[in-house]
């Protein structure tokens, strides 16, 4: 008996993302996870994956697959469940816990706050960032703790050293986040 799937990727985080805003078949989220914007920039899948993925939530029962006929080729057109609706949900708003996957989780994640068209998906943005914020707060006084018991000049030092300066840049860089989501939000207001 195949053994259960015991986590969901942030490429597939993405393709429920995606099929949440609308159904679409294989080629057309392609076109949304490769290139260089949106996406693509943050969370790139080679084209054969994307179908890989869409076997994978499926399996899940997180999405739905019709055969449209009206077209030549047949597609499939893909929907999420109400399952893979409320996975996307809960994963959605909860921050990145490792400093070292913000780079693409928490960007995805905010690709789909930032873009929505509703208040209060934007308001869940920022709560987002500011939980971010939080974590990276928590994880350099850990750091900051750590680092005090080792030597100075030693490979640990500088492990740690380096630790502590992502968690102080990332913070930084959401606070800056914060600053121009907000300027740009009330000048298209």
């Amino acid at each position: 008996m195949p053994k259960a799937k015991s986590f969901i990727s942030v490429a597939e985080y993405a393709v429920l993302g995606l099929l949440r805003e609308r159904p679409a078949h294989g080629y057309d989220l392609q076109r949304y996870l490769s290139g260089r914007h949106g996406l693509g920039i943050v969370c790139p899948v080679e084209p054969a994956m994307v179908y890989a993925i869409l076997k994978s939530l499926s399996g899940l029962e997180l999405i739905n697959g019709e055969w449209n006929n009206t077209t030549y080729p047949p597609k499939a057109i893909y929907s999420v469940t109400e399952a893979g609706d409320a996975e996307f949900q809960r994963w959605l708003m909860r921050p990145v816990g490792r400093m070292r996957e913000i780079r693409q989780d928490l960007m995805v994640k905010l690709y789909f706050l930032i873009n929505s068209e509703t208040e209060s998906e934007w308001s869940d943005a920022r709560q987002l960032i500011d939980q971010q914020v939080d974590v990276c707060e928590v994880y350099a006084k850990e750091i900051e703790a750590e680092l005090e018991g080792v030597p100075p000049g030693s490979f640990d030092a500088l492990a740690l050293g380096s630790k502590l300066s992502a968690a102080r840049l990332t913070r930084a860089w959401l606070l800056d986040s914060v600053r121009v989501l907000e300027e740009s939000r009330r000048e298209y207001a």
